[in-house]
C-alpha cells in the first residue's frame, strides 16, 4: 500500500508537470492543457489540442517516455495490490479454515494484545495447539508459533468462534483488552459449548463476578497476580524462585513434568486407592496438591487420602513414570509440557 501511495503520487505529480508546461509554455489555457497531458500519457491516440512548436514535439516525446512507463507500473501495482492482494487474502483463509477443521482439543485465545501473547508464548513453548482470534489483521501477522492458527474477526460473533472450532475446543482464554468484550466471549463461547473449559481476564472486581456469572470456569485479574507476585518477591524471594524454576524445569528438560491428572471413571484403575498406593516413593511421581470439588486444593496431601471420581492430582516428577501411569489406569493426564 505504501508503494501504491508513492507511484499514485508520482502519477499526479507527472500530470501537474504536463499541465504546467502546456498551460505556462505553450498557452493552451488550463482545461486544455490538463486534457493534452491526459491524453498525451494514457496514449489514447487524439491529435493535439493546438499545434505544438519544437520545444513542445521535444516536451512530449518525453512527457510519453517516462510518463507512459510511469502510468503502466502503476497499473500493474493497482491490480497487484487489490486483485492478487485479495487472492492471497482468501487463500490464507482457506488455508486457516482447514487447518482449524483438523484441530481438537485445542485451544483458542481471543485477543492478541500483550497478555494473549504472552498466552501464546507459553502454549507454544508446551507444544500446545491453538487458535488465536483478533480483529486487527497487522497484530496477528506477528503471532508465528508452530501450532498455531490466526482468525481474524470479533470473537464475540458466534461465526467466528465456529470458525476457530469452538465445538472441539479444550479450553477457551477471553483475554480481550476489555472487560465488556471478555463478558461477551464467554457468554457466547459457553452458549456454543456448554463443556468447554472458559478462562477468563478482569480488570476488576466486579468484571470477575461478571465473567463468572457468564460461565468462566477461571477468572484471572492480571492486575491482582501481578501485585501479589510484587509482594511475594520483596516478602518471600525464595518463594517465588522455586516455583519459577519448577515451572521453568518442565519446559527446558525434557524429562521432567508438570502434570494434573483427573479421577475420571469409577472404574478406572485409581478411584478407591490411596495416594501412597498409587504413588508410592519409588514410582517417580511426586504429589503436590490435590482438588477436590469445592473443598478447594490441598497442598501435600496425606499418603492415606482415598482417590475419588472427580479429584484433580498435580504431580511433578519423571515423564517416563507420568506415561506409565496413564498407560495402566487410563485416566485423564493434563500434562503442562507433552513427555519427551
Amino acid at each position: 500500500m505504501r508503494r501504491l501511495a508513492i507511484l499514485l503520487g508520482l502519477l499526479a505529480g507527472v500530470i501537474l508537470i504536463g499541465t504546467a508546461w502546456y498551460d505556462l509554455v505553450e498557452g493552451f489555457g488550463l482545461v486544455d492543457a490538463l486534457y493534452q497531458a491526459v491524453t498525451t500519457i494514457t496514449t489514447v491516440g487524439f491529435q493535439e489540442v493546438h499545434p505544438l512548436d519544437t520545444s513542445g514535439r521535444l516536451f512530449t516525446i518525453v512527457y510519453i517516455l517516462g510518463g507512459v512507463g510511469l502510468l503502466f507500473y502503476t497499473a500493474t501495482a493497482v491490480v497487484e495490490t487489490v486483485v492478487v492482494g485479495e487472492l492471497a487474502k482468501e487463500l490464507g483463509l482457506r488455508r486457516s479454515n482447514r487447518k482449524v477443521r483438523s484441530m481438537e482439543r485445542h485451544f483458542v485465545i481471543c485477543g492478541y494484545g500483550r497478555v494473549g501473547r504472552e498466552i501464546a508464548h507459553e502454549l507454544s513453548i508446551r507444544d500446545e495447539a491453538f487458535v488465536i482470534i483478533d480483529r486487527n489483521e497487522r497484530t496477528l501477522a506477528t503471532a508465528e508459533h508452530p501450532k498455531s492458527v490466526v482468525v481474524r474477526g470479533d470473537a464475540t460473533e458466534e461465526a467466528t468462534l465456529r470458525a476457530a472450532g469452538i465445538e472441539r475446543a479444550r479450553a477457551l482464554i477471553a483475554a480481550a483488552d476489555s472487560d465488556v468484550e471478555n463478558t461477551y466471549i464467554v457468554l457466547t463461547a459457553r452458549a456454543l459449548n456448554p463443556d468447554l473449559f472458559i478462562v477468563g481476564r478482569a480488570g476488576s472486581e466486579p468484571a470477575e463476578r461478571r465473567l463468572e456469572s457468564a460461565g468462566a470456569n477461571r477468572v484471572v485479574s492480571p492486575y491482582r497476580i501481578g501485585g501479589r507476585r510484587m509482594a511475594l518477591a520483596a516478602v518471600q524471594p525464595m518463594l517465588m524462585d522455586v516455583m519459577d524454576t519448577l515451572m521453568e524445569s518442565t519446559t527446558t528438560d525434557q524429562g521432567r513434568v508438570l502434570a494434573e491428572i483427573v479421577v475420571e471413571d469409577e472404574a478406572a484403575a485409581l478411584a478407591g486407592r490411596t495416594i501412597l498406593d498409587v504413588f508410592p516413593p519409588d514410582s517417580g511421581l511426586q504429589v503436590l496438591g490435590i482438588e477436590r470439588g469445592p473443598r478447594g486444593i490441598e497442598i501435600g496431601p496425606r499418603g492415606n487420602t482415598i482417590l475419588a471420581v472427580g479429584d484433580r492430582i498435580m504431580v511433578y516428577g519423571e515423564s517416563e513414570a507420568l506415561e506409565h501411569l496413564s498407560a495402566a489406569t487410563s485416566q485423564g493426564v493434563r500434562s503442562v509440557v507433552h513427555p519427551g
